[in-house]
């Protein structure tokens, strides 16, 4: 397994913190890539300026891997749009061609939408991009794309709360495909790294309080035991993962390099108002 970086942060708030790192911050960051010889960034046309941050730092020796969404308002030709928008995409990040291009959103290509697949597709026979594949929130997702498509990559959540995903015969059949498996959200946008929860149920908070009991007693951190959770899944070929600065970056690299210790399964939690954060509601 390796680490992929995560950028929406490069180019909007994002996470519990609501944070936005700064140019200046991004420099060092670069820094911390080019010295631990990370190769993976991950990103998307709609993460706010993060392509554009990304091609500042002049990185095209990197594999990057984009996402794209289809606008809400009614595009009158798909085509064009398309084009130009990979166009734009390569331009800004300074880059021509992609490692990888992530539909952001599967219903843009279920039911009657499959042009628009059909029209990545050729983008990847013309060598523009390397792999195509999606980025999901549900299981559901996943099923429904495989009954008519095969991808070459599938990203979705997992972290000690948010287990939906990692049943093993799950991942055994999509390994079976010769699928990419990338997980984010192993820390679900800060929310794992607190000191106490500040959302969900009752039961949620007992669970995260034994968690944060767990972590004690073992000697170890929280950001240590989000990173080895995901570690510990052999199916999983590559961990995305956000942060606020380099220091955090740094942090994150040297427990990922670690000897993998095991954390256990039984903080598993389904309360759907906070594993997924389209459903947060902060005070």
């Amino acid at each position: 397994m390796y680490l992929t970086i995560g950028t929406v942060q490069f180019g909007m708030k994002y996470g519990l913190r609501k944070k936005k790192i700064q140019t200046k911050e991004i420099i060092k960051i670069k820094k911390t890539i080019k010295n631990n010889n990370i190769i993976y960034l991950d990103t998307s046309i709609n993460y706010g300026d993060s392509e554009k941050k990304i091609g500042l730092l002049n990185i095209g020796d990197k594999k990057i891997i984009t996402k794209i969404l289809l606008p809400k308002k009614k595009i009158k030709n798909l085509e064009i749009w398309y084009k130009n928008s990979i166009k734009e995409s390569l331009k800004k990040l300074k880059v021509k061609s992609l490692y990888a291009l992530l539909i952001h959103d599967t219903s843009n290509i279920l039911g009657k939408n499959k042009k628009f697949l059909d029209l990545i597709l050729d983008s990847k026979k013309k060598k523009m991009i390397s792999k195509i594949g999606i980025s999901v929130y549900d299981v559901s997702e996943v099923n429904k794309i495989l009954k008519f498509w095969t991808p070459d990559i599938i990203q979705f959540p997992a972290n000690i709360f948010d287990q939906r995903f990692l049943e093993r015969k799950f991942l055994q059949n999509i390994k079976r495909l010769k699928i990419e498996i990338y997980a984010r959200s192993c820390f679900l946008q800060g929310v794992l790294l607190s000191k106490k929860l500040k959302i969900g149920n009752n039961r949620s908070h007992q669970i995260f309080e034994s968690f944060l009991e767990w972590c004690k007693k073992n000697k170890t951190t929280q950001l240590i035991s989000c990173l080895h959770f995901i570690k510990q899944i052999k199916y999983i070929d590559s961990l995305i993962v956000g942060f606020d600065d380099a220091n955090q970056l740094n942090e994150i690299i040297y427990a990922f390099n670690q000897r993998t210790i095991a954390v256990p399964y039984k903080f598993i939690n389904n309360e759907k108002k906070l594993i997924d954060p389209r459903k947060w509601r902060i005070d």
